[in-house]
């Protein structure tokens, strides 16, 4: 028993589901290519992460300030 309402040529590159498959395939592929490679090498930081890091700055001069104190005498 055959069905004819679905033909399997559809499913080729000519046919139109599957051009809109390889074309939705080709986008996809682009868009992992982009965040795997390209985006690997920019440095996010996460808000704690920024946080966490001003404070360390804030910390270190502190401890800078102690060391070398503006008095008076000097």
């Amino acid at each position: 028993m055959r069905n004819i309402s679905f033909n399997i040529d559809y499913l080729s590159p000519k046919g139109l589901i599957g051009f809109w498959v390889l074309f939705t395939g080709l986008i996809f592929t682009g868009v992992m290519f982009y965040f795997v490679f390209f985006r690997l090498d920019e440095d996010d930081d996460s808000c704690k992460d920024r946080n966490r890091k001003r404070l360390e700055k804030v910390n270190q001069k502190q401890r800078i300030a102690r060391l070398y104190p503006k008095g008076k005498y000097y």
